[in-house]
């Protein structure tokens, strides 16, 4: 079904509220603004139309290279505004010269709302992520305390590796919103709201239960998700891992940070490509979460907890990021000891970039990743 309409975000008061812990940057007004975090000690608010050509900007000047010959159907929209960064510039060159970026406007917007749109098309995933990523952050308060360059980074890209692109995230936020109403901050009064969370205990909270409820609100009828090995990268996006009610680790992982980010959590993929650098000894995918704080905030680490049916929620005991990591099966000191190589992906491109090594495209290099591996060997190289 192409979805025409454009939800409007909630008038809301704009604040910035500072506590021991960490700032909130809350809301949107009556010109839809938006405020950010930018740092540990302020606040920057932006329009709507600002907010969303940044974040559409962002997205095409790190494009990854599969996505050059296909950006006007992902939604990209040719402007005068930024380039590419050099690292596509020749597939882009080789294809078709598209330009910089820019959002569609408020004014396209409305004119969506009057205007029926044209049988057999729509706008693209481009702008679904868009609306879908500014209306978590105007609807859940853990979005506030996450700052910009982060949120834009780990909650907006419509990707997170080389997996097939799919419109999930108008599913998976409407399938995960009547779970998560407790924190849905009303239509008024959100200062109030903002003011009782403690963010960092409601984000782990959180992330616990979409990990539990997942699997079962996103399956079939007495059937939820479940693990079945040798799957990546056949049944690995979002979409086909919910079609076919299955996936391997990474299918898995990729679906829960998409439904993470989906309701405004940043979080990214992460894994070895080689157990002991030895591709023979196999390879494993799990996922980190970014929780703020002073000092920049942290990530960290959890797996997927497939599997849970409907019912069996307060039993299943699903992982969580307050773990002991060393309870994880994989989180020991024989894996890390200096042999296992451990990477996350990154979304911004440089030419100093790193790419993240994925044992199902050995050799690709399309896809940015930052090396964990000293994290890691900290963390469960103490683990027995």
């Amino acid at each position: 079904m192409i979805y025409c309409a454009v939800l409007f975000l909630a008038i809301v008061i704009a604040t910035c509220i500072v506590d021991a812990k960490t700032i909130l940057c809350s809301g949107v007004n009556k010109t839809h603004t938006h405020g950010w975090k930018v740092n540990d000690e302020s606040c920057v608010y932006l329009t709507m139309d600002d907010v969303r050509t940044a974040m559409a900007n962002y997205l095409w000047k790190n494009i990854m290279p599969y996505d050059v010959p296909r950006a006007i159907s992902l939604g990209f929209n040719p402007s005068a505004a930024t380039t590419p960064s050099s690292y596509v510039e020749t597939q882009i060159a080789a294809s078709e010269q598209l330009g910089s970026i820019q959002s569609p406007s408020r004014f396209l917007q409305q004119s969506l709302q009057t205007q029926p749109c044209v049988d057999g098309l729509s706008d693209g995933i481009l702008n679904q992520t868009l609306h879908y990523s500014l209306l978590a952050k105007s609807m859940y308060p853990w979005a506030d305390a996450i700052p910009k360059d982060i949120y834009i980074e780990f909650v907006v890209p419509y990707a997170i590796a080389n997996e097939p692109r799919t419109d999930y995230r108008q599913l998976v936020f409407e399938s995960m919103r009547e779970s998560l109403k407790t924190w849905e901050r009303p239509t008024t009064n959100r200062l109030q709201m903002v003011e009782q969370y403690d963010i960092q205990g409601t984000l782990k909270e959180v992330v616990k239960l979409i990990n539990t409820r997942l699997w079962s609100i996103l399956g079939r009828p007495n059937k939820p998700i479940v693990f079945q090995a040798g799957l990546t990268p056949r049944i690995y996006d979002p979409l086909s891992v919910i079609a076919y009610g299955h996936s391997s680790c990474t299918g898995l992982a990729v679906l829960l940070i998409s439904a993470l980010r989906t309701v405004g959590i940043a979080a990214r993929l992460a894994g070895t490509p080689a157990w002991y650098g030895d591709e023979e000894n196999g390879n494993h995918s799990w996922l980190e979460v970014y929780i703020p704080g002073d000092g920049g905030g942290q990530w960290i680490f959890l797996e997927p907890s497939p599997g849970i049916a409907e019912g069996d929620e307060d039993t299943a005991n699903a992982d969580d990021l307050d773990r002991d990591p060393c309870k994880r099966w994989f989180c020991k000191s024989d894996r890390f000891n200096g042999s296992t190589l451990v990477f996350a992906t990154l979304y911004t491109r440089s030419e100093l970039s790193l790419f993240y090594p994925m044992a199902w495209g050995v050799g690709d290099e399309g896809v940015i990743g930052l090396n964990r591996t000293d994290y890691y060997n900290s963390i469960c190289g103490v683990c027995p």
